[in-house]
């Protein structure tokens, strides 16, 4: 067997608004792999449970026990078992460091609140009076579901969320570069370090 063949499993996580799914994206287009996104998976449910809120979804199967956070967490385990895989999720990467799941790479991207909110506006059409409510609201929401992250994953497995280093290959602040450019970081990193040939 030739490396090339070998099955490729990269990490990509982060908080919203960092950029995580767009550069999942582009790794799994660049290395023609599959990209599974835990947030659809999790938001699946929600909308099977009659969820009109996200974060208040998350926060009640939080209070039951959060039986499906580990369902989730077991189904993303098997797609890397598969392999050929960008697994786009805010706790996988740590997950395969500390219970030594398969991973080639795992990357933790993140950037300033503002840069944030302003990323989530630029999906919207609004302006004026409307733009700046909705950014004082997004930000509300993303200072929440960090909350919400923060407590489950220590409390879930005992991973420090605020401290990616431990976990990651390589993080990055990406509130200074674009997507572009980011990706090319990341790409070079990839190469310089041999973790996928």
């Amino acid at each position: 067997m030739t490396q090339r063949k070998k099955k490729i499993v990269i990490a990509v996580g982060g908080p919203g608004g960092s950029g995580i799914t767009t550069i999942s994206k582009m790794l799994a287009k660049h290395f023609n792999l599959k990209h599974i996104y835990a947030g659809d998976l999790f938001r699946e449910a929600a909308k099977e449970s009659d969820y009109e809120h996200f974060e208040e979804f998350l926060q009640d199967i939080s209070k039951g026990g959060n039986h499906l956070d580990y369902e989730i967490d077991g189904m993303l385990e098997q797609y890397a078992n598969k392999g050929n895989v960008v697994i786009d999720s805010k706790v996988y990467g740590a997950l395969s460091k500390i219970k030594n799941l398969r991973c080639d790479f795992s990357i933790w991207l993140d950037a300033k609140p503002s840069v944030k909110v302003r990323r989530h506006l630029e999906k919207e059409n609004i302006k004026g009076l409307k733009k700046f409510l909705r950014g004082i609201e997004i930000g509300k929401r993303l200072k929440r579901r960090h909350r919400i992250d923060k407590e489950k994953y220590w409390r879930l497995y005992r991973v420090r969320y605020n401290k990616p280093q431990l976990y990651y290959n390589l993080v990055l602040d990406t509130s200074n570069m674009n997507v572009q450019d980011t990706f090319n970081l990341i790409l070079k990193k990839i190469e310089d370090g041999g973790y996928i040939k």
